[in-house]
């Protein structure tokens, strides 16, 4: 200890001896190397792959992308208290080029870009990047898995989830635009209608709405009708009424219609559902699908509580053939005035009369990739088409297409190999693939 202070002693006088303390050249030397560290940081965050720089997530803008993807599994792992850093979001312009960032796992729901900007998160943080930046924010999921989100026509950004936990953060804010809504232990078919996020499901999948279901019904009900053994009801999940869920339409339950998506076709309180109806329950398996199964419209008119089944017809008035059970399952579909487009499981865009039923076959959605071997396709779509996105299994080389729904031609939009890198990175699931993308609103694919 004495020959430390000794050292010390000494040191002092040398400084003494030459005019001055130590201090400021101390500090320079200090605010040299964090300078340094600074600029090693940012080299770090601003890793270049080809024409995709990596940066924090909040240095992200719009800037010029059309286009967000969401890099991820599409499940999660046994360990789920453990972090995990392979969920990117990857925001290209019309080029393939632009910016990504690493936002931890989510899996389920699709990335949002709304007018009010790129909607998606964590089960930590909500982000929502714009053209002035990235507002980060509290997220109460709890989480790892949605189901949707969604934008309410105020602005309000919706996150839903089958079940979520207060999250305690104090490094950041909550952002009371942004909130989750849980599904209560409800399951079966959700999607928005206007300001309200729905989900149509019966007692015997979702018994925590029987009270209130039954209720609804023997209040709308003759005192002569038998009470069924279950029922079907139109859930609102959000602005609930205390602990019950809100019924706004209940009916004896609908048997042997499946359908599970998340999505709906609405028109003021009229909400249409894609479904597959079994017509020919317990038949033999030798039975042909179109046989056993048809496409319905299961219409909703939550103002009256009437409910119709209304069968898809082709052209001819002949009821529209499904090669199977779960031909809708996963399907991408818009709503054009009175007409709902959608891209089917088998690649085909259908566009269907929401009153007749009436289906129109539009085109194939399989477009030719630009390298060779085996690929898959993640679609999109919106008023002006569909939108194709290709990634090739062997060198994960991405493009983008867009069809105008007038079915003329495939145009493609970019090819990039430059996120190659990110699609084989996964430290525990191995390769990555895109989950989900959305297109910025009101971009046509660059048409003139």
């Amino acid at each position: 200890m004495g020959d430390r202070l000794g050292e010390q002693h000494q040191t002092g006088a040398d400084g003494k001896a030459h005019g001055g303390s130590m201090r400021p050249r101390r500090a320079r030397r200090w605010a040299l190397l964090v300078v340094v560290l600074s600029v090693a940081v940012l080299a770090w965050s601003c890793v270049f792959h080809g024409g995709v720089t990596r940066r924090p997530v909040s240095f992200l803008t719009t800037g010029d992308a059309v286009i967000a993807l969401r890099i991820g599994r599409g499940w999660t792992t046994v360990a789920e208290d453990e972090p995990y850093y392979d969920g990117w979001i990857v925001l290209l312009n019309a080029q393939g080029q632009g910016t990504v960032a690493s936002v931890d796992l989510v899996a389920g729901a699709d990335v949002l870009w709304s007018d009010r900007g790129i909607f998606y998160g964590s089960g930590s943080r909500n982000y929502v990047t714009t053209d002035s930046g990235t507002q980060v924010s509290k997220s109460d999921n709890g989480t790892r898995e949605e189901i949707q989100r969604y934008e309410l026509p105020g602005g309000q950004l919706v996150t839903l989830v089958p079940k979520h936990w207060e999250y305690n953060d104090g490094d950041v804010q909550s952002d009371s635009s942004i909130t989750t809504v849980e599904t209560a232990g409800i399951t079966g078919d959700f999607g928005q209608c206007g300001s309200r996020i729905l989900a149509i499901t019966d007692t015997k999948e979702s018994p925590s709405i029987a009270d209130a279901a039954f209720e609804a019904y023997a209040a709308q009900a003759n005192s002569e009708d038998a009470v069924p053994e279950a029922l079907t009801a139109v859930v609102q999940l959000n602005a609930p009424e205390g602990d019950a869920p809100r019924i706004l339409a209940v009916t004896p339950v609908i048997d042997n219609v499946v359908s599970g998506h998340n999505m709906f076709a609405c028109d003021g309180d009229v909400i249409t559902l894609q479904s597959v109806e079994e017509v020919n329950p317990g038949t033999p398996d030798n039975m042909m699908a179109h046989e056993r199964y048809r496409w319905v419209l299961r219409r909703w008119d939550l103002s009256t509580g009437q409910r119709t089944n209304i069968p898809v017809t082709d052209p001819n008035g002949e009821l529209f053939e499904t090669d199977d059970k779960w031909f809708l399952s996963g399907y991408r579909g818009v709503q054009v005035g009175n007409e709902y487009r959608l891209v089917d499981r088998d690649d085909r865009a259908l566009g269907v009369d929401l009153t007749s039923g009436r289906v129109r076959r539009l085109f194939y959605t399989d477009p030719r990739m630009p390298v060779s071997g085996s690929y898959w396709m993640t679609y999109q779509v919106n008023e002006d088409g569909v939108y194709a996105l290709g990634e090739s299994h062997k060198d994960h080389v991405i493009t983008l297409f867009i069809m105008p729904w007038d079915g003329k031609e495939w145009r493609e939009i970019f090819t990039t190999e430059d996120l190659s890198g990110y699609l084989k990175e996964g430290w525990f699931s191995g390769e990555l693939k895109v989950q989900s993308f959305a297109v910025r609103p009101g971009w046509n694919g660059g048409a003139q």
